[in-house]
């Protein structure tokens, strides 16, 4: 095994890439924090923390957390369930009586899942009226937490719980007014008390406009190729439980060393963290989502992974339980390639959890045939007869719709690249698609029907 440990060796191979992978999509700052079985391998910032006070980037900069931050909203209503307060198959509408009737059934297990049936608000900047059944969410509005509460309120459960999956911001919104109910103070609060300071995240905290918070990075965003300053959201809308948390990389080192040697949770509630829920039907759901983390698998090896995007930000948080590994990257531009380039540091610390990369392709056909598939599925008209009746019924449940949510872009245009040929009619493929890189494994049966499919975001 290929494993690279030696902190100046690392240091200088990691500036090299970074600093290539930094100029080549313009990306403004970054942070990284790498840690191994609990032990800090490397912390750094590279690039601009400010460019308009031309203020470098170091380990000790903040960041937005964006959905990365769901991961410590799960974590809060973790320390309840630790303490005995509450538990997990708990229905909601215990805590938050003043719900609506079709959350009867809603569980906060079924909020932290993704299986509550609830979707996302959208998003506007002015007052608009409810399309499609989607509310929306005026991101100049300041909005209490009844407010959030009779929004969410408002929303149509798109499945019963625990029928599917469906990733949800109004679900960790919901879970974080749970925690509020529960403990008599705002999750990010609790957090605060009661994780970041025992675990030595000294600078974590609830994210804020108005408050003086050192080394704090701006954020960008790219319009017609030019930086621009992030635009203006109202100040309780970058703090929800959906993912409103400010850290920097040495806070989040400090929370791999808790989940590595775990001395504010018991052993059993981090393990518990990275389990896949099952559905009511007994399948996980298609990226395998735990509390406020995903699974996936590269090279036979357990990935399990987070990312976010807010507010200017984004944040890759991933780890490789089998070595022991694990890796945060963190940007201050919302389309920096985060998942990938933690992937790429992953690589790099151990060779057997390297990225897939393109390879020779011996059937050329096949993969024009792939690729028409995943670009039918883009466009929402994935034909019946490409599968197997039993993969049909199972990927035309809302599943189709999920990968081209999950994949925060249009899959249409994106490039298919071979990363692996396993026989046995399994196909690998990646697909560019802007934020991240998409996996796309594909099994055919003799008859050429896809009988089974598997996605995970890099």
């Amino acid at each position: 095994m290929n494993v690279m440990e030696h902190p100046a060796d690392l240091a200088a191979t990691l500036e090299r890439y970074l600093e290539s992978e930094m100029d080549r999509n313009s990306i403004p700052g970054l942070g990284v924090a790498i840690v191994r079985d609990g032990q800090v391998l490397h912390l750094g910032g590279y690039g601009l923390a400010d460019i308009e006070h031309n203020i470098p980037a170091t380990s000790d900069t903040i960041f937005h957390s964006g959905s990365t931050g769901k991961m410590f909203t799960a974590a809060a209503v973790l320390l309840l369930v630790q303490q005995g307060r509450l538990n997990l198959d708990d229905p909601v509408r215990r805590y938050l009586t003043e719900g609506p009737d079709a959350w009867a059934t809603i569980t906060i297990r079924h909020l932290l899942t993704m299986t509550s049936g609830l979707g996302n608000f959208g998003d506007a900047f002015a007052p608009a009226p409810i399309e499609n059944n989607v509310v929306p969410l005026n991101l100049w509005q300041d909005h209490s937490d009844d407010q959030l509460l009779v929004l969410a309120s408002l929303s149509p459960l798109t499945f019963a719980p625990g029928e599917s999956y469906l990733y949800s911001n109004i679900s960790y919104i919901l879970a974080s007014l749970i925690v509020a109910r529960v403990s008599g103070k705002p999750y990010y609060t609790l957090l605060r008390e009661q994780l970041f300071a025992p675990a030595g995240m000294t600078s974590a905290r609830d994210a804020s406009w108005f408050d003086i918070v050192p080394n704090r990075s701006q954020g960008y965003s790219r319009h017609d190729g030019e930086l621009r300053n992030r635009h203006w959201t109202a100040p309780t809308l970058l703090r929800t439980g959906d993912g409103g948390l400010f850290f920097s990389p040495r806070d989040i080192a400090h929370w791999f060393i808790e989940l590595d040697r775990p001395q504010v949770f018991r052993p059993n509630i981090v393990a518990q963290m990275f389990e896949p829920a099952l559905m009511r039907d007994g399948r996980p759901a298609i990226n395998g989502y735990a509390l406020g983390w995903q699974n996936s698998e590269v090279r036979g090896h357990r990935k399990i992974r987070h990312g976010g995007t807010w507010d200017g930000f984004r944040a890759e948080l991933a780890r490789f339980p089998a070595q022991k590994l694990s890796v945060a990257v963190l940007a201050n531009i919302d389309d920096a390639q985060v998942a990938r380039i933690a992937h790429r540091i992953a690589g790099i610390v151990d060779a057997s959890v390297a990225p897939y990369e393109p390879i020779a392709d011996s059937a050329p056909e096949r993969t024009r045939t792939d690729d028409a598939l995943i670009r039918t599925i883009a466009a929402r008209n994935a034909p019946h007869d490409a599968f197997t009746d039993e993969a049909w019924q199972l990927w035309s449940n809302r599943w189709l719709e999920q990968v081209i949510v999950e994949s925060e872009s249009d899959l249409g245009p994106a490039p298919l690249e071979l990363i692996d040929d396993g026989g046995n009619g399994r196909r690998r493929y990646r697909l560019p698609t802007g934020r991240y890189h998409m996996h796309w494994t594909v099994d055919r049966q003799a008859d050429g029907r896809v009988s089974a499919m598997r996605f995970h975001m890099e």
